[in-house]
């Protein structure tokens, strides 16, 4: 009776334990979101003025590019897809994954062709497990977003 005793305090003791670490994980993911909400606000003056100075210019220019040119009967549509490259994000990639999907069945719908640019290690494993094509993937660099391959992607997109 004794022994079991001890195995079951011990238990105890170890879901303590783990209570306590989940909890101080929960207590620093939730400092990192509002950081990066805080963030998001404060560039979203700049965001606005670029958004506003790149309508301007394509309103108002006689420049032939890709992107100023809409298409007159797509049969393609691109989705591109962020998600984190390792855990602590579980449900904003879940979301994020589940809007895409979303999105997919909507254009496919419209009688389109979908075509998937992955970034981030969480998304292209979802892609892999479930055998689905990616027209190009990006793996690594979600923490700390680089510029080289943000011009990566957005040339993939042109193409």
């Amino acid at each position: 009776m004794g022994a079991q005793l001890r195995v079951y305090r011990a238990k105890i003791r170890s879901a303590k334990a783990t209570k306590k670490i989940t909890r101080a994980m929960e207590l620093i993911s939730a400092s990192r979101i509002q950081k990066a909400q805080q963030r998001m606000a404060e560039a979203a003056p700049y965001s606005r003025a670029v958004t506003q100075a790149v309508s301007a210019v394509a309103s108002h220019s006689s420049i032939d590019h890709q992107l100023l040119a809409e298409a007159e009967n797509p049969s393609r549509a691109a989705v591109v897809i962020f998600s984190a490259d390792r855990g602590l994000a579980g449900a904003f990639s879940a979301q994020v994954l589940r809007e895409a999907g979303d999105l997919a069945e909507r254009l496919q719908g419209e009688g389109k062709e979908v075509l998937y640019y992955v970034l981030g290690r969480k998304a292209v494993q979802y892609f892999q497990f479930r055998q689905r094509p990616m027209e190009h993937k990006w793996v690594g660099g979600s923490d700390q977003p680089q510029f080289e391959v943000a011009k990566e992607v957005s040339d993939a997109m042109i193409q």
